[in-house]
């Protein structure tokens, strides 16, 4: 056994490195790890506790690193490190944790303390031997760490690193934070299923690690453009079901459409608009004009920024996407976006084309699912119908695909092209 062990430097029994793994996951993210919602978290209210256990986000890591050295850190926090606690004292650690600063002992019971206590002096490595502090890049072999990967993770994550929709791809994860996935190779995801891979050598897991960093990036316009589904109907484009009732927000407003379905209110458009300016767009006629502001304010910003906005009271969306949902939704929003205006004349409400120049477009890309005449899906308006009634609807549709369908997106295509198939789409027959 002490030659598999190689992360220490003597022997560790089997018992002891599940409880070192263990308290990695819980300096990770203790919270999930001891599904504290559900477990303990209702007497906050009654008894407030303070110190670092009573904080905001309360997790070790968010103080003291993904590669323990906190401040002095490739990526610095705000306090110091827990490098110098390494081989120290079990007793003076579980005294720190408890002590008025953290006071993680009015949230942990003492079976957790002991193994944060093991993680902090017996389960942390150097990762600067590792991983370069400046560039991230793994000191370590991809071709010895392929086998590695393609057995023990590839089942859950996939051979390419892109199974997970709950996490960025594998690539731009170990790239963007090398030091939180070495973390989560050696103590496992908390509150998860991910086995934690401490009884290899660390070597391997470098190796490991190294070949995850070549593994394929997910497209960025995919991601924008499946963001632009998400952000027509997100039920449609995932499969899942709306919360039931009106959303909240559009609960709250003095005066909503009378027919309006209360899923329907869970659809970022029906707040926001299909021009994305919100209250202050533009509506073709027989329309509803969206009730909340706009995003277009956003468009060239940070998506870390859209992304928060997603999870907040407001929006209500945490627990119904997934990770990548709310990546490509922040993708769209600060990259995705187009100024219709350019496309739209709203005097007349047509497209700002040439029909016979859109007319060979349409029936090469178009045509094999609306049919020559827009009219052959049955369970959709024809599309002369709708390219004349909603242009915005249907300027959105072309960019970004159809929510939950096979159709398309023609961001590929010049912008001059797709205003004029919508220019040809308006001279199609608009009744069944």
């Amino acid at each position: 056994m002490p030659a598999l062990l190689g992360l220490f430097a003597g022997p560790v029994l089997a018992e002891d490195l599940a409880t070192i793994s263990r308290g990695g996951r819980l300096y990770d993210n203790f919270h999930l790890e001891l599904q504290e919602h559900a477990r303990r978290i209702s007497h906050l209210a009654n008894a407030r506790v303070g110190g670092a256990a009573g904080g905001v986000v309360n997790r070790c890591v968010e103080c003291h690193g993904w590669d323990y050295r906190g401040s002095a850190g490739a990526t610095p926090t705000p306090a110091r490190g827990i490098a110098a606690l390494d081989g120290g004292s079990p007793a003076k650690v579980a005294a720190i944790l408890g002590d008025a600063t953290h006071n993680h002992a009015a949230l942990l019971e003492p079976d957790d303390i002991e193994a944060l206590v093991q993680f902090v002096t017996r389960g942390q490595i150097d990762m600067a031997a590792f991983i370069d502090p400046k560039t991230g890049a793994v000191d370590g072999s991809p071709e010895r760490g392929a086998l590695i990967y393609q057995t023990i993770c590839a089942n859950c994550h996939g051979t390419d690193g892109q199974a997970n929709d709950n996490m960025p791809a594998m690539r731009d994860f170990a790239r963007a934070n090398p030091w939180h996935a070495l973390h989560s190779m050696l103590n496992g995801h908390p509150g998860g299923s991910m086995p934690s891979l401490r009884a290899l050598p660390a070597s391997q897991l470098a190796d490991t690690l190294a070949y995850i960093q070549t593994l394929p990036s997910r497209s960025a316009i995919a991601s924008i453009v499946r963001g632009g589904r998400l952000y027509d109907n997100w039920m449609k484009e995932t499969g899942r079901a709306a919360p039931e009732g009106v959303h909240p927000a559009y609960a709250a407003l003095p005066a909503k459409p009378a027919d309006l379905k209360p899923s329907a209110t869970w659809r970022c458009v029906e707040c926001h608009g299909w021009d994305y300016r919100g209250k202050d767009g533009r509506t073709a006629e027989g329309g509803h004009r969206a009730p909340f502001g706009g995003v277009r304010g956003l468009a060239g910003g940070a998506p870390a920024a859209v992304r928060k906005v997603l999870d907040n009271a407001v929006h209500r969306l945490n627990g119904q996407l997934s990770e990548r949902d709310k990546t490509d939704l922040a993708n769209f929003v600060t990259a995705g976006q187009v100024d219709m205006a350019r496309f739209i004349d709203y005097a007349t409400w047509r497209f700002r084309g040439d029909p016979p120049a859109g007319e060979p477009f349409y029936h090469t890309i178009c045509a094999g699912c609306h049919g020559a005449d827009g009219r052959a899906i049955r369970t959709m308006p024809p599309l002369g119908r709708m390219a004349n009634e909603d242009p915005l609807h249907a300027l959105h549709g072309i960019y970004n695909g159809h929510p939950g369908e096979s159709m398309p997106p023609l961001r590929a295509v010049p912008d001059e092209v797709v205003a004029a198939v919508l220019a040809y789409a308006q001279t199609l027959p608009t009744r069944k």
